[in-house]
């Protein structure tokens, strides 16, 4: 059985909800953050990185990053229907967005909260915080854009990647704001947020 190290409100929301989609058996270990279990050497053992979340294998094997347990529990659970058909038009799409999410939109979230990371100044901090606005709001209207005539993230069928852009888009502060500017964004959030494995993820982590 699989067991996902997890803290609420982190990232490992979009794992569980895609944990629950596959109905895949598996259990929790709540990571107490405030407290800094993330960095404690018995975690650390797991999750080198000191980050939420963590997957663990049924071999026993452990990975980290959330968009690649979002892949592996797609591929490995096709019959959930997490992922376009190999060959069809939305797998490119999908692919896309995903890596847009988690590369471009996730980062820009961290160095909302944690702007004191991203410089050796602490003056800096208000500076960083300030931009990273700025590109969250470029971001996402690159994504509402492309969601303008589309059911969802990859096109005609729901996946991972919009479990990852719900995520995300309520990480931005305020999301009313977000949704206000970017309708499109709200309506394919809203859809997905009323799915039952991820409506149950995301009140396990007090959405």
């Amino acid at each position: 059985m699989m067991t996902l190290y997890w803290s609420p409100r982190a990232a490992s929301e979009a794992a569980m909800a895609a944990l629950n989609e596959t109905g895949a058996e598996y259990r929790t270990e709540k990571i107490n953050v405030a407290a800094g279990e993330h960095k404690s050497a018995d975690y650390l053992k797991i999750n080198p990185n000191g980050l939420v979340p963590a997957l663990e294998l049924d071999d026993g094997r452990v990975m980290f990053e959330t968009a690649a347990m979002v892949l592996y529990l797609a591929e490995r659970y096709p019959e959930a229907g997490l992922a376009p058909s190999p060959d069809g038009a939305q797998r490119a799409p999908y692919y896309q967005w995903l890596l847009f999410l988690a590369g471009t939109i996730q980062p820009a979230c961290k160095r909302y909260y944690w702007p004191h990371r991203f410089s050796t100044d602490a003056g800096d901090a208000e500076k960083v915080k300030a931009k990273a606005v700025v590109d969250l709001l470029a971001h996402w209207k690159i994504v509402d854009d492309a969601l303008k005539g589309r059911d969802w993230m990859a096109g005609e069928d729901f996946s991972a990647v919009d479990i990852y852009m719900l995520m995300l888009a309520h990480w931005f502060i305020p999301t009313d704001d977000l949704f206000a500017r970017c309708p499109n964004v709200a309506r394919v959030a809203e859809k997905t947020a009323a799915r039952p494995a991820v409506k149950k993820a995301r009140e396990m982590h007090g959405r």
